[in-house]
């Protein structure tokens, strides 16, 4: 498979789009399944002993495989698939003449139906109208000339035309099927790449309303959970490293935090410079959003425990967790952001800033579903900046088993 992959690609080049990617493969496919054809009037036209027939299809052959090579080297799509579809008109007229007339053709014309398909699939919608003019002129002419013609040779035998007939169905039926099932597959394949790529910065419920054509999403949700984390003092830490070595560390450490989000059925909302934030119960609501956010925040800080020493420097996270209602919604146009707003996010990251280094810090409606898991630390006038004097719940990760 890879090899006919390769070959497809033949007249491919490094900065083509997707798009035009597709359409050049499927013109090197078309070009086959062409030379293919001129090969059956080859040798039909050897079992029939008209010289016409198979002097036509060897020039056929060597005119596709001329455009084999020319594609190859210039990688120019717009003159190729033009020959390709003046060659395919060309058989068919000569099919016309060789056989005495439309009605004697058996079933050639049926071919030229292609050319003003393949026109739309290859070179796109305003290449539809001039080919399917062509095609009603060569469609015009073969009646017209149809009496004339068939005055000039001598009929077929019924068997063999017969056989022709269901030839030239099977022949424009395959290439036609193969040309849409192609183009429809290959769309398949850009859409599920566009959908992951969605996937990666929305939740699958809010992308499923998106392609649903729900424009504006902004949902209330009265019960979830936000944490927001950083990593100590990785400013001044990262202006003493390489670029590449600052977003190796964080890329590994906020990879692992990804994974732990998915283990957990979380959703990541964003990072921003070296702070994670991270909801349960947005964009569907659950029960358990506090219990399981607390136990995602010591699964992090074990991670990061992990993460091996940097000149010296072991990373070391520092956590704050609310619980309580939020507002959830996308924002944007062309690039999408689902992102949440209300005091709960404000607390929760006043949670992290106020918190002591390697600890978790929450408040009281995050710790009551959890507070006699774990071995909670109780911060009584924790003063928080929007919110006055608070008591807080601290959590020594290091003393408790990720689970």
């Amino acid at each position: 498979m890879s090899l006919l992959v390769r070959f497809l690609d033949l007249g491919a080049r490094p900065d083509d789009d997707r798009d035009l990617r597709v359409r050049k493969r499927a013109t090197v496919a078309t070009i086959l399944a062409t030379i293919g054809s001129s090969l059956g009037y080859l040798a039909f036209g050897i079992a029939a002993d008209r010289p016409g027939i198979y002097t036509f299809a060897v020039l056929q052959t060597v005119i596709q495989l001329g455009l084999l090579l020319y594609f190859r080297r210039t990688g120019r799509l717009m003159p190729v698939v033009v020959v390709v579809l003046v060659a395919g008109l060309a058989i068919v007229g000569s099919g016309v003449v060789a056989f005495g007339g439309l009605l004697q053709s058996n079933g050639n014309v049926v071919l030229a139906v292609l050319v003003p398909m393949g026109a739309v699939l290859l070179l796109g919608r305003r290449a539809a109208l001039p080919a399917y003019l062509a095609f009603g002129v060569l469609v015009t002419w073969a009646a017209l000339t149809n009496r004339s013609l068939g005055t000039t040779l001598l009929p077929i035998a019924p068997e063999l035309g017969a056989a022709l007939y269901a030839i030239n169905l099977l022949v424009a039926g395959g290439i036609g099927l193969f040309l849409v099932t192609f183009i429809d597959g290959e769309r398949l394949r850009a859409r599920a790449q566009s959908e992951a790529l969605l996937l990666n910065v929305l939740p699958r419920a809010i992308v499923d309303r998106l392609q649903a054509g729900e424009r504006v999403i902004a949902d209330h949700c009265p019960e979830v959970t936000v944490l927001f984390t950083d990593v100590v003092d990785f400013t001044p830490f990262s202006e003493r490293l390489p670029p590449e070595l600052v977003v190796q560390v964080l890329n590994d450490l906020f990879t692992g935090i990804d994974d732990l989000a998915e283990r957990y059925r979380l959703e990541k909302i964003k990072t921003i410079g070296d702070a994670y934030m991270v909801v349960a119960g947005v964009p569907e609501a659950r029960d358990d959003h506090a219990t399981v956010m607390v136990r995602m925040a010591i699964a992090m800080h074990a991670l990061a425990a992990t993460q091996p020493e940097i000149e010296g420097h072991r990373l070391q996270l520092r956590t704050g967790i609310a619980s309580g209602p939020v507002v959830a919604g996308v924002i944007g146009r062309r690039k999408f952001s689902y992102d949440l707003w209300g005091d709960t996010v404000n607390t929760a990251s006043r949670m992290e800033s106020s918190g002591a280094p390697g600890c978790i810090q929450v408040t009281r409606a995050t710790w009551e579903p959890v507070r006699d898991l774990y071995p909670w630390e109780v911060r009584e006038g924790v003063e928080v900046k929007g919110k006055g004097p608070m008591t807080t719940y601290l959590l020594d990760p290091a003393q408790v088993s990720p689970g």
